[in-house]
């Protein structure tokens, strides 16, 4: 009873992703503020008063209201957990601050992607070359020195080193491999966004739908009815992370923002800000991480769902790759306008129309005859 009231709680409060961690950045940031407040260590010319910070007897309705006040801010924070992701994207449009930076941040980003596929190119170039070489002229045994061999095993162990980090790199990007690039003047090599978290988001949507011709942003949604339980479950839990980790490093950056003044007292304390800074970067890596995984969910989705927005449609499913592709593209480029009608942008498709036991909207439902 207790945790079916604490659920409905949840919901009341901030819908069925509600959990302890999505009020815990806002908790964490006005209790580490108000834990320095309490110690004194604004005031510059005093040492540290750590007993101040304990509760008095006399303090229990302070406390209580600390912890609800603490707990209202991070639920009244929870709202903007969409801005704070698409900030960290790198959403960054004018008149907003960073937006002067988006374009160095996204050249900067660009640089390091080529440089990682050029590592990789190099590597397998180099040891195409040396495959061709001792097929062609093998040294006769005993004629290479026993330094130079291992001279050479070195140079082959650091060069696929650097490959595997280089291929790391390269895959926190995405690929281009829609066929109207040229058309449309996008980045050959796939479109890049100024922050480590927005490319690795990216290449999840672009991994999941272009393999299949469809536009991930405007056909997950349709498809979302219908998508296996256990996959939603774990779709939503992965987005609660990723959501959870951004707060979590915004909320620490600006816990080191306002233990910054700490800095001007020149003692062992004026480190303090440093460690909600150092703990801000592992937990903005730590939603790159999570979205990498999410990418892998994604794809998975599309993987086995690929034809259910065809069947939502009643459109006879294609029997090639290529028909399957080509009927993606148009209906994800329907989905994508406004001013459009059915009949005029997709009327010369021909429809097929299921029995019922049969119909993709009767598992949307969960009717689904097949399913025990």
């Amino acid at each position: 009873m207790l945790k079916a009231l604490a659920e409905a709680g949840g919901k009341a409060i901030g819908g069925a992703r509600f959990s302890l961690t999505s009020v815990l950045p806002g908790v964490v940031m006005v209790t580490i503020i108000a834990a320095v407040e309490r110690a004194g260590l604004y005031h510059l010319g005093s040492p540290p008063d750590f007993s101040a910070m304990a509760p008095k007897s006399g303090d229990t309705a302070v406390v209580v209201l600390f912890i609800f006040f603490a707990f209202v801010v991070g639920v009244l924070l929870r709202p903007f957990e969409v801005a704070i992701i698409q900030l960290l994207e790198g959403y960054w449009a004018r008149p907003a601050p960073l937006a002067l930076l988006r374009g160095a941040a996204v050249e900067r980003h660009r640089r390091r992607r080529d440089r990682a596929q050029l590592v990789v190119q190099h590597a397998k170039s180099t040891e195409a070359a040396e495959r061709a070489a001792s097929s062609g002229n093998p040294p006769p045994s005993g004629s290479v020195p026993l330094h130079e061999l291992a001279a050479r095993d070195r140079s082959r162990a650091r060069l696929r080193r650097s490959a595997e980090r280089a291929r790391g790199v390269r895959a926190g990007y995405p690929t281009e491999i829609r066929p109207d690039t040229r058309a449309k003047k996008r980045d050959r090599q796939g479109e890049l966004m100024p922050t480590s978290l927005g490319n690795m988001l990216l290449r999840a949507e672009r991994f999941a739908g272009d393999r299949y011709g469809l536009d991930m942003m405007r056909v997950y949604p349709r498809i979302y009815p219908f998508v296996a339980p256990r996959l939603e479950n774990a779709v939503t839990q992965q987005l609660s992370l990723i959501s959870a980790t951004a707060s979590l490093a915004v909320s620490l950056g600006l816990t080191a923002l306002a233990t910054s003044p700490l800095f001007l007292r020149w003692d062992v304390w004026s480190l303090l800000p440093l460690a909600p800074a150092i703990l801000a970067l592992l937990a903005y890596r730590g939603a790159v991480a999570a979205s990498a995984f999410h990418g892998t969910l994604l794809a998975t989705v599309f993987d086995v769902h690929r034809f259910d927005l065809l069947r939502a449609f009643h459109y006879k499913l294609p029997e090639s790759a290529d028909d399957l592709v080509g009927m993606n593209e148009v209906v994800s480029a329907y989905l994508a306008r406004d001013k459009v009608r059915f009949d005029k942008e997709l009327g010369d498709l021909s429809m097929a129309h299921p029995l019922t036991s049969e119909d993709v909207l009767q598992r949307a439902n969960g009717n689904d005859p097949t399913q025990p």
